[in-house]
């Protein structure tokens, strides 16, 4: 009898410890995230690019049309930005995680970006942001997403 409990007991124990996956994706994915926005304010353009995935299939949308379709083209866009912006933010609000497995997770958030170029212009943009994260290997990846801006540019 005591070792019946005994069994029942760690069992029980052992379902009460761990996250359902899409839970613990949501840890995850909320890291990602958390890492884009430090690189991108930090203007270490390098550490955002590895974020991206390089995998088949990446698609990044912006306003309805695709507009990256590879983490090259990625790395292209973060270039121009290393060579033309001397100030850039991402201030992220309203940002909601949803953990779809244990691999795959999903980010929405609403976004102003400030950007100063190198020859003194500023300006702001706005709108919505949804990111498609994926587990490969044993690292979390942007696979791809969408941006729609909420319209013109604002004044900085």
């Amino acid at each position: 009898m005591f070792r019946r409990f005994v069994m029942f007991a760690v069992v029980a124990l052992a379902g009460c410890s761990s996250m359902p996956p899409d839970q613990a994706a949501m840890g995850d994915a909320r890291d990602v995230f958390s890492a884009y926005v430090s690189a991108f304010n930090a203007q270490q353009w390098n550490r955002v690019v590895a974020l991206y995935s390089d995998q088949a299939g990446f698609q990044w949308i912006e306003n309805g049309r695709v507009v990256y379709t590879s983490k090259r083209d990625v790395a292209d866009a973060y270039a121009w930005l290393r060579a033309h912006v001397r100030r850039a933010s991402y201030l992220p609000s309203d940002t909601n995680v949803t953990g779809l497995s244990g691999d795959t997770a999903q980010i929405s958030t609403r976004f102003v970006t400030r950007v100063e170029t190198t020859d003194g212009r500023e300006f702001a943009y706005s709108g919505d942001m949804r990111m498609d994260l994926r587990r490969e290997g044993g690292a979390w990846k942007i696979a791809g997403g969408e941006t729609r801006s909420a319209g013109d540019k604002l004044p900085y």
